[in-house]
């Protein structure tokens, strides 16, 4: 674990265009959603469907479930996946861990809560973090990472899936997401994939107001980005990130409007990724419109988020931080299997 310095940045606006983007020239990658299709050299795979739920009209739920992880195939290197869902299904966290039993169970109680607590839990036991939804997403999305990128399944491990519905509908609906994977060749692997997750806490959005929230800290080590999923509700307006010192101080790599259930927001990047060495470390921000006439805090409900989950590598380098006023702190992942 690693206590860095938490610095609040502002962006150098001569050094940006008038959208808040990098200027012309820049070697900067641009970001792109992901391609809607499996991945080269398919060696088999897995999937799971979550048990159905069916939800009245402004109901909310967290269920929670363990899943065996059966993977067909010699391959245990994950090139990209896919959700399947209608409406109602806020967001899922699907990790693994250490197994714990049998079977399609409930988790126990108290091991469903959202955000990343048992999901970091997870990832520190040498979970691999499966997939990460775009907020109230319905139809198809995609996981896809570059040729010859995925990250690694350990054997003994099972499946944990920490689901949030939300029927934001009038009328009752049944959520049962699907969820699939596919595992590549792994003579095909040129780089494998750790996952991360920085999340900014600590900050109140007062009733009918806007917040803007931003979080910037030195990094331990040198952390190429190729995947990231901004993670705010619908109260959420824009979800940035950059570069924080060196040459490309205060430009962004992310510009995204970070809630958006048509399209979904999640963003990959061709190799070589986003580059953090080329700074001191990166900056990400949060920004909110609060409409209701009550003080919106971090959690569930009506409440927000601001969590910038990814894929990056080398995999001993994916750092998940937890940011808060005045700290970062940085906990590193196990070493590779």
């Amino acid at each position: 674990m690693y206590q860095r310095r938490r610095r609040h940045h502002g962006l150098d606006l001569d050094r940006l265009d008038l959208d808040g983007r990098p200027a012309p020239g820049d070697a900067i990658p641009v970001g792109h959603a992901p391609l809607a299709e499996p991945p080269s050299h398919i060696a088999g795979g897995f999937k799971i469907t979550v048990p159905a739920v069916t939800l009245m009209s402004g109901e909310e739920q967290t269920p929670c479930y363990i899943f065996p992880l059966t993977v067909d195939g010699p391959s245990r290197v994950v090139g990209g996946g896919k959700l399947t869902v209608g409406k109602g299904m806020h967001h899922g966290n699907i990790t693994t861990r250490p197994k714990t039993g049998e079977g399609v169970r409930p988790c126990p109680a108290g091991d469903g809560s959202m955000g990343v607590g048992g999901e970091g839990e997870d990832i520190l036991l040498g979970g691999a973090v499966l997939f990460g939804s775009s907020t109230q997403i319905t139809g198809t999305e995609w996981q896809s990472f570059p040729e010859g990128m995925g990250y690694r399944l350990r054997d003994g491990f099972e499946i944990v899936a920490r689901m949030h519905y939300l029927n934001v509908t009038p009328d009752a609906l049944t959520a049962s997401p699907e969820y699939e994977w596919f595992t590549i060749d792994e003579a095909s692997v040129t780089q494998e994939l750790g996952p991360f997750a920085w999340t900014m806490h600590g900050w109140e959005i007062p009733p009918l107001s806007k917040l803007t929230v931003t979080a910037s800290c030195d990094l331990p080590a040198p952390m190429h980005l190729i995947s990231v999923l901004p993670h705010m509700h619908r109260l959420g307006t824009r979800f940035t990130a950059g570069f924080w010192g060196g040459k490309f101080d205060g430009k962004l790599f992310l510009d995204s409007v970070g809630y958006a259930p048509d399209k979904g927001v999640l963003t990959d990047y061709d190799p070589p990724g986003v580059d953090l060495s080329q700074g001191d470390g990166a900056t990400f921000s949060c920004s909110w419109n609060n409409t209701l006439d009550k003080t919106i805090v971090d959690g569930i409900g009506d409440n927000e988020m601001c969590i910038l989950f990814g894929y990056a590598y080398p995999p001993e380098n994916a750092f998940t931080t937890w940011a808060t006023d005045g700290s970062c702190v940085y906990v590193a992942p196990p070493a590779p299997p």
